[in-house]
């Protein structure tokens, strides 16, 4: 089949454009790339595409990459095309962001195209990764330990992003650009064996030739199978995120209890979800097994990348930026009534003349017979006691938390209610058995803890 029918084919396939789009086209100047213009512009008449080429140069190659910028321009004034470009340094962006060069080039590609289409209001940018681009992806994905996500590839279509090339050869483009007559240049970083793709593309591909000669086209065909069964499950997991996530401020919350009902595997794309939409990066396998052993009870707090944190809350999992714990100051209750104890944390105090709901961790439904009022909201001290509700005995307040799993950083902000000098409740956990509202309680005192005024 001709190249440029294998690509109108698959511009079809995952119907990557649409009639009158405005379009941007990576070009860097290589071969992929030029050849990749060539085709658009002999289908843009046939799409009815208004076409722009994009070029970022990287900063990292010296005068090379001057070349390269040169040779842009030539050719996007030759073609008669509009040019966007820009000038980055990845090598000071790298150091920065304490990144690695490829990852930096990447971040700030996606960052210029992103720039581009808001700039030009481009409905679709066109990037010339090719065949052979997405079986040494697969390799690269399989020596680094990467799951299901690293091992399926790079998406021919992907929001505005569209890899028309995906399912050609580079040994067809060569042909191609020969026939065409089409002028490129090289860049001799490709060449270089220092760079583990490098090494994959110039010798693991070759060595595994040994064992299937056409290893290529069958690695090529397992990632179109593995993006099919992962969009599958890509749908399953986004419907159960809006279902179970539970989205407050920088962070993401789940009920333990629910996510432990469902099949490991979802478990953790829950988890690579929430992190993703997070930050956008993905969660290695490393993290993802921490977070298992968390939940399972098993494990403790997570450090993860970009300063996030796992951790166990009570009854629930959260996955976010590090809560700052708030210093609650002494003071009295209102009661009843609202009393602001904390920058956007209050308590509410009403009186029922009997016990008429059940408590819960936020809500205390204490004996006002035996309280000693007025009654004070503090934070934690150093060896305070109670008797926790349901046990006979006094318990350390900080063995409680231990047993709670209740995150170091965040008991300083567990609200402490006290009458006189012994605990009545723990906000947010549990009420003291002395204190605690009974069937033949007479007059009950209910405290509910808030985060608005109501």
């Amino acid at each position: 089949m001709e190249i440029w029918k294998k690509v109108r084919e698959t511009i079809s396939d995952f119907q990557m454009f649409s009639e009158g789009e405005r379009v941007g086209i990576g070009l860097s100047g290589g071969i992929d790339s030029v050849v990749l213009v060539d085709l658009l512009e002999r289908l843009k008449e046939e799409l009815k595409l208004e076409l722009y080429l994009l070029h970022l140069e990287h900063g990292i190659r010296g005068e090379e990459s001057k070349r390269d910028l040169e040779f842009v321009k030539e050719l996007a004034e030759k073609k008669g095309l509009p040019l966007f470009f820009k000038e980055v340094n990845v090598p000071l962006y790298a150091k920065r962001e304490k990144l690695s060069l490829e990852e930096a080039a990447r971040n700030l590609r996606y960052l210029f195209f992103e720039e581009a289409q808001k700039e030009l209001h481009l409905q679709k940018i066109a990037l010339a990764h090719t065949a052979d681009d997405q079986v040494e992806t697969f390799l690269l994905a399989l020596l680094r330990g990467a799951g299901l996500k690293g091992l399926k590839g790079m998406p021919p279509k992907r929001g505005p992003y569209v890899r028309p090339l995906i399912r050609v050869w580079k040994k067809e483009i060569e042909e191609y650009a020969l026939q065409r007559g089409l002028r490129y240049v090289v860049d001799r970083s490709n060449f270089d064996l220092s760079r583990l793709r490098n090494r994959i593309r110039l010798e693991l591909i070759e060595f595994l030739k040994l064992f299937n000669p056409r290893i290529k086209e069958r690695i090529l065909e397992m990632t179109e199978i593995l993006q099919q069964e992962n969009e599958v499950l890509d749908l399953l997991t986004g419907k159960h995120y809006e279902e179970l996530a539970q989205k407050e401020g920088k962070g993401v919350y789940f009920e333990l209890e629910a996510l432990r009902e469902l099949p490991q595997a979802l478990r953790l794309r829950l988890v690579a979800f929430a992190f993703r939409d997070l930050t956008g990066l993905d969660l290695s396998f490393r993290h993802r097994n921490s977070i298992r052993l968390l939940i399972e009870g098993k494990g403790g707090d997570v450090e993860l990348p970009r300063g996030l944190l796992a951790s166990r809350q009570g009854r629930r999992l959260y996955i976010g930026e590090r809560p700052k714990s708030v210093e609650i100051q002494p003071k009295e209750l209102r009661i009843p009534g609202i009393t602001e104890i904390a920058p956007g944390l209050f308590i509410e105090a009403s009186f029922l003349d009997q016990k008429e709901e059940s408590p819960s961790p936020q809500v205390a439904l204490l004996d006002l017979d035996k309280l000693t009022l007025p009654l004070k909201v503090r934070s934690p001290q150093e060896g305070d006691r109670f008797i926790p509700s349901g046990m006979a005995n006094k318990k350390k307040l900080q063995d409680f938390f231990v047993d709670l799993k209740v995150p170091r950083f965040l008991r300083r902000g567990v609200p402490i209610v006290v009458s006189g000098d012994e605990i009545c409740w723990v906000g947010g956990f549990r009420v003291d058995e002395r204190f605690r509202a009974k069937e033949d309680t007479q007059r009950v005192l209910r405290l509910r803890l808030i985060k608005e005024k109501p």
